[in-house]
């Protein structure tokens, strides 16, 4: 091993568990399997080879909430950097570097991951790593410049951008129609969908059918602790608008948990 890589003190595998609608699991019941993988406050941790976006932060909130020190994220992938559950490297990029990964890997052929890598390395700015046979070797690279007005979003599966003054269209209630309102909103030839969340029960329907989102997200609430419940479940990376009356603290704490990312 590359002796300027860190000795892991444990590591999280893929459960191989789904999420409702496509399974049966809940994303709290995910982290809490994290969490029992866990011994508190040893670290650093490898989480290693995630295939879908919903494990993938689950194991990294499950190692927060252990205190358990730098997380290092890897994703097996493809030629075209997709995860066998069609999350672009991109996205699983921007998510877990939002989320506060210490570095970011791919898990595939040298010559592969070294071609993904450098296209990653364009928008990273935590170290890169491949894995290949078991060993892992760091990325050469120097972060490249940032365009401050244009920021790095994503689905549950893709990656998006949108500047600070992007157009979120029409706000969406959280109403038994969602799943036909966020479809039909994707429909109309704006920058990026806005859900507001008002209630519990809001957070519980997002949770449901965030899965639809394909476009940049605006998450919309004026109570904290509900806009980071829909920010915990919403396995993506969303934006917040600053129309709402939310405390600066709440919002950091907010873009430091779940990569939220504030206009």
């Amino acid at each position: 091993m590359d002796p300027s890589l860190p000795i892991f003190q444990q590591r999280l595998e893929p459960l191989g568990l789904d999420l409702t609608p496509a399974g049966e699991a809940t994303f709290e019941e995910l982290i809490r399997a994290y969490c029992i993988r866990l011994q508190p406050g040893q670290g650093p941790i490898l989480i290693h080879g995630m295939e879908s976006m919903a494990e993938c932060r689950a194991a990294i909130l499950a190692g927060r909430e252990q205190d358990c020190g730098p997380l290092w994220v890897s994703w097996r992938c493809d030629e075209d950097g997709h995860s066998p559950t069609r999350v672009h490297m991109l996205a699983a990029l921007f998510v877990a570097e939002g989320m506060g990964a210490a570095a970011f890997g791919v898990n595939c052929a040298r010559e592969i991951a070294k071609e993904l890598l450098a296209g990653l390395s364009l928008y990273a700015s935590i170290p890169l790593f491949y894995e290949e046979k078991e060993q892992m070797v760091l990325y050469q690279y120097q972060p490249a410049p940032r365009d401050p007005d244009v920021i790095p979003c994503a689905t549950g599966t893709a990656a998006s951008f949108v500047t600070r003054t992007v157009d979120v269209g029409e706000e969406i209630a959280c109403t038994p129609d969602l799943l036909e309102d966020i479809i039909a909103a994707e429909d109309n030839p704006v920058g990026a969908v806005k859900i507001a969340i008002q209630s519990q029960d809001d957070v519980e329907i997002f949770a449901q059918h965030q899965y639809a989102v394909r476009e940049a997200l605006c998450l919309w609430s004026d109570v904290p602790e509900l806009l980071e419940g829909a920010l915990r479940v919403y396995q993506g990376r969303a934006f917040y608008d600053g129309t709402g009356d939310l405390e600066r603290e709440d919002l950091e704490r907010l873009s430091r948990l779940y990569g939220l990312i504030v206009l």
